[in-house]
């Protein structure tokens, strides 16, 4: 289909919508983002008065999702919200490209009470606030995708984007393809983790050999997931990495390269709540090995449980303890042989008391004998 050509062949109302809107904020976002948008300015422009639970029943969905939308275009710098739950005013600003400028129109009375957004905050809004604050946990969804254009912007014009990309292509010892940008943008815009630290990140990887952007992004979400906001915290966090929960998965003889939650959940109970040593755990797991062949993470548990009870927290508590269960049972064992009386024995019967005849046969038979040839003679 070649090039198309739209016009109006009739006179319409006006919704001054800005075009930079419509070019730049109406993507990285759930559809029903801008539909909200643009119903709640078109009934500011009628100067009416609208609530979020008006808003969710005429798109059909819930007043959750309103809010979240209405704090979707708060980050993005388009809106301004005012008030409280009771009575929430939202003030349309002037959209410029990256969404600053004065405002347009007002929406009031909206009823509805903002709740953090449940999407990733979008590269616009990041280059608007380069102070973040410190990394927190791994924001809810998916990565969102950037376009080239966009990359390529901030590349140019942000020093940290460019030192991060050059970093990236030094790690990785390649040129970064559109697809390599998108994922390390991802870690800065959508993760929030610094770029220094990011930096940390790339060369600990390739240290460890590992050049993989898959295998690099589960670090970044882990990281993300653990709150490092410094390059000391990730050097402390990628030390202890390396000297738990790794010993510990390569004595569970698991494969993996990270642990699952599940089992980051079983290690950081015997390390942090149980307070026992990644020796102990060590020898938990070895003993788990000769009893049921290939330890399990469930019953390695309970073997620590068994010593957290009992309150071992040292190899020389579970060494004392093996001795006194030896001793123990080798006392028990003793004790149970001398009850056991000895075997007494039995009373002869009166078929034992009858003295056996001891005959003699052959003798018997030549008597016979001798006597049928008397006999014969007569």
């Amino acid at each position: 289909m070649g090039a198309m050509r739209l016009m109006f062949g009739y006179d319409q109302s006006v919704l001054p919508v800005p075009t930079p809107f419509i070019d730049r904020f109406m993507t990285g976002c759930p559809p029903l983002y801008p539909l909200i948008y643009l119903y709640s300015w078109r009934r500011a422009e009628a100067g009416e008065v609208i609530s979020s639970s008006e808003l969710a029943a005429f798109f059909n969905i819930l007043e959750t999702d309103v809010n979240n939308a209405w704090q979707h275009w708060k980050d993005m710098g388009v809106v301004s919200l005012d008030g409280d739950a009771e009575d929430m005013t939202i003030v349309f600003l002037h959209v410029s490209e990256w969404g600053e400028g004065t405002n347009a129109a007002v929406v009031k009375g909206m009823h509805n009470e903002p709740t953090p957004a449940k999407i990733p905050t979008p590269a616009k809004a990041r280059a608007k606030t380069p102070d973040k604050s410190p990394a927190q946990s791994v924001p809810i969804g998916e990565r969102p995708h950037y376009e080239v254009d966009e990359l390529t912007l901030f590349r140019a014009n942000s020093k940290e984007v460019a030192c991060l990309f050059t970093a990236a292509e030094q790690a990785l010892g390649k040129p970064l393809t559109y697809h390599d940008m998108n994922v390390l943008f991802g870690f800065y815009d959508w993760l929030r983790l610094p770029v220094d630290v990011l930096i940390y990140l790339l060369e600990y990887c390739a240290e460890k050999d590992h050049r993989d952007l898959r295998y690099i992004e589960k670090c970044a979400l882990d990281w993300a997931d653990k709150g490092i906001a410094t390059v000391d915290d990730a050097k402390r966090y990628a030390q202890s990495f390396d000297g738990d929960y790794r010993a510990v998965l390569k004595a569970m003889g698991a494969n993996a390269t990270f642990p699952t939650p599940t089992q980051r959940k079983y290690i950081d109970k015997w390390r942090g709540e149980w307070a026992m040593t990644v020796k102990m755990i060590l020898e938990a797991c070895d003993r788990a090995a000769v009893q049921i062949g290939k330890p399990k993470f469930t019953y390695v548990d309970k073997i620590i449980a068994s010593w957290f009870k009992a309150g071992i927290t040292t190899l020389e508590g579970i060494k004392t303890a093996d001795e006194a269960f030896i001793h123990n049972r080798d006392n028990h064992s003793q004790t149970s042989a001398a009850a056991i009386k000895p075997a007494t024995k039995a009373k002869p019967s009166r078929f034992a008391n009858f003295t056996q005849r001891n005959n003699d046969y052959s003798r018997l038979e030549q008597l016979q004998r001798e006597h049928m040839i008397r006999e014969a003679k007569e």
